[in-house]
């Protein structure tokens, strides 16, 4: 039938047509194959997709399965996933318990193993199509006292996907800064040193977050003053169109906040900060909101969420509930006028939960490898299991999971240990 039709009226059809099956059509004909693999018609298809309909995808480390689970939902009342939409996790035994995801950004999530220690690999990956791509680690990593910060996301002007790594020495019970600073690219598959102007500021080891929004990455950032005495907080922003740095003022009352306590988040198309009173074993906190996207002066302290055992504020859902974790309870839609909390029968232990964006498309189709899941079985033989574990690393992450017991006892530890650091470095 292609025979007999256009190739712009074939291309418009099959742009309405879903990721799973076009990665089989490509078996159909060459001229298909040449069709759904060009960057131009996985450009115009994602566009398609990110229209559809709104999806939120879950991501939360299931101590019954030991492993990440992940499903996708509807922002409806019952937060449904009556779409039954089947997530395959390839990654089973590449990390220990769980990813950070640093991001989700048309379709693809990236990760990076640095919650348990310290990251040795940073995996972008397809979901809907089975496709991974594990990128180079970057030359820029001589030091062996170094903290790193990630971001990610689409580069709409080059259709490419992008990931920032920015690298501080620690001497001297401090950062030094200027970081170093490299940009991946896919479609270039390497690793290049940004060269231009980096602001002298620090993200905030381990518990940093990243939004996406406006062709930019934002990270909650801060700078020492004057004899140390106090920090200034600022929100700072690389550009991946145009790979420049720039700043934004943060409200006064959050601009001398301890920065442990600052999350960026994403807010319903706006940029978002979460103030927690305390950054572990928090009860309460306030979301601050950039109504005007660049404009300082339109920051407004739009919700505040009591609720002990706070984990992570996670995202909004378009009713205005907030979606949170809290101990011992899973995820929550949390109404910040009642103060109520519903529980959306989602489980998992407290700080492994993600919430996203979710659509389908053909991001990493010709970049990516495919990425089925392994499901082990008693008859794996002790030779597979050496093969999963040949680094010093990983040998070493087993050994930690015998001294430290399980999941929620190491999520405790890293987090405790880590507020702990920070917190006497930031006041030193």
């Amino acid at each position: 039938m292609s025979d007999y039709l256009p190739q712009e009226v074939l291309m418009k059809i099959m742009t309405k047509l879903p990721p799973k099956s076009l990665v089989r059509f490509r078996c159909v004909s060459k001229s298909w194959n040449s069709i759904i693999t060009s960057p131009f018609f996985i450009s115009i298809h994602t566009q398609q997709a990110t229209l559809a309909e709104s999806q939120i995808i879950v991501r939360r480390y299931s101590k019954a399965q030991n492993s990440e689970v992940y499903s996708v939902h509807l922002d409806d009342k019952h937060f449904s996933d009556e779409k039954n939409i089947q997530i395959e996790y390839p990654f089973r035994d590449h990390t220990r318990f769980y990813y950070r995801i640093v991001g989700s950004s048309n379709g693809v999530l990236c990760l990076s193993d640095d919650l348990f220690g310290q990251a040795y690999s940073i995996v972008l990956w397809n979901p809907t199509i089975k496709r991974k791509l594990t990128l180079p680690m970057p030359e820029e990593n001589v030091a062996s006292h170094v903290m790193f910060v990630l971001g990610f996301g689409f580069d709409v002007q080059n259709n490419d996907y992008k990931v920032v790594r920015i690298s501080y020495i620690q001497e001297d019970y401090e950062y030094l800064v200027p970081p170093a600073v490299e940009v991946y690219a896919v479609k270039t598959g390497n690793w290049r040193t940004f060269n231009g102007e980096v602001p002298k500021n620090c993200v905030v080891e381990y518990f940093w977050s990243q939004v996406m929004i406006y062709g930019s990455v934002h990270w909650v950032a801060y700078r020492n003053m004057v004899k140390h005495d106090k920090v200034e907080n600022t929100i700072m922003l690389f550009n991946l169109s145009q790979e420049a740095f720039d700043e934004m003022e943060l409200p006064n009352p959050l601009k001398n906040e301890l920065p442990i306590n600052l999350n960026a988040v994403f807010l319903e198309g706006s940029l978002a900060v979460v103030q927690y009173d305390e950054r572990v074993g928090s009860k309460s906190c306030g979301i601050w909101v950039m109504k005007k996207y660049g404009d300082v002066e339109s920051w407004s302290k739009q919700y505040y969420v009591d609720l002990e055992g706070i984990g992570l504020i996670l995202g909004f859902r378009a009713n205005g509930d907030v979606l949170l974790t809290a101990r011992n309870r899973g995820l929550l839609s949390y109404d910040h006028i009642t103060g109520k909390s519903k529980d959306l029968g989602i489980f998992g232990t407290k700080d492994s939960f993600y919430v996203g964006p979710y659509c389908e498309s053909l991001g990493l189709l010709v970049e990516g490898k495919e990425a089925r899941e392994r499901v082990p079985s008693d008859s794996d033989s002790d030779s597979d299991s050496d093969s999963e574990c040949e680094s010093e690393c990983e040998s070493s992450v087993e050994d930690d999971e015998d001294r430290f017991g399980d999941v929620e006892k190491s999520e405790f530890r890293m987090q405790n240990s880590m507020f702990q650091y920070l917190s006497a470095l930031l006041k030193h």
